[in-house]
């Protein structure tokens, strides 16, 4: 279950990657996709233009999931997701570009490349979603000393968490992350890009739509 701006769409989304005031969020059914039905263009899914230029290992394509620690829905879509990259290792190289549409949200993008830095984000993902969603130890807008509590609780040292969160590296990925997101046109998470050509609108009854992008990239190599 996700939510939406479109009535034909529920998912996380929001005006503007630098939205400060209050969200509209617009509430419809999700689609399923009829045996053998051609995912919708502008609905299913969006051609990135210009195509964005990617740097996935040899012979793979480079796929991005945008989402949000915040985001409910990337919390329920995260095992399809990760059991997508799994089953499709060979042909895909994995990244995954934190979202924030409001400032208060932007912290976590910072504790995503801070985990990252430190080798403990692929370890600890699902656990910072269930600490957001599940066990509200960690709220959508935790501060500094929140999240350093936190990563203290789960064995990483505090001091060297502060630093990371706090460095320029961090918040220079952070800046980037916001740029990939507005060049592809995000307007909601979660979301798959496919080989800087498509721009896919996913979750788990949807997500075979992926497949078929993914082999159309292939075929166009």
């Amino acid at each position: 279950m996700t939510e939406s701006m479109s009535p034909t769409r529920r998912r996380s989304s929001f005006f503007g990657l630098r939205v400060a005031t209050a969200v509209v969020v617009a509430l419809a059914a999700a689609p399923v996709f009829a045996q053998g039905a051609a995912p919708r263009e502008n609905v299913d899914f969006f051609v990135v233009k210009p195509v964005q230029p990617t740097s996935p290992a040899l012979g793979k394509v480079e796929a991005i999931e945008f989402f949000g620690y915040w985001c409910p829905h990337c919390h329920e879509f995260e095992p399809t997701m990760s059991d997508w990259a799994k089953r499709n290792d060979a042909k895909v190289s994995m990244t995954y570009v934190p979202i924030s549409f409001a400032p208060a949200q932007a912290g976590l993008q910072k504790l995503y490349y801070t985990l990252d830095a430190l080798g403990r984000e692929k370890e600890l993902r699902r656990k910072v979603f269930a600490a957001i969603h599940d066990e509200r130890s960690l709220a959508p807008s935790a501060d500094e000393n929140t999240m350093a509590d936190w990563a203290a609780k789960n064995g990483i040292d505090r001091k060297k968490f502060v630093d990371t969160l706090n460095s320029f590296t961090v918040q220079a990925k952070v800046n980037r992350a916001n740029q990939i997101a507005q060049a592809y046109g995000v307007t909601g998470v979660p979301m798959l890009a496919i080989g800087g050509k498509y721009l896919l609108n996913v979750q788990a009854r949807s997500i075979g739509t992926a497949d078929v992008f993914l082999d159309r990239v292939l075929s166009e190599k």
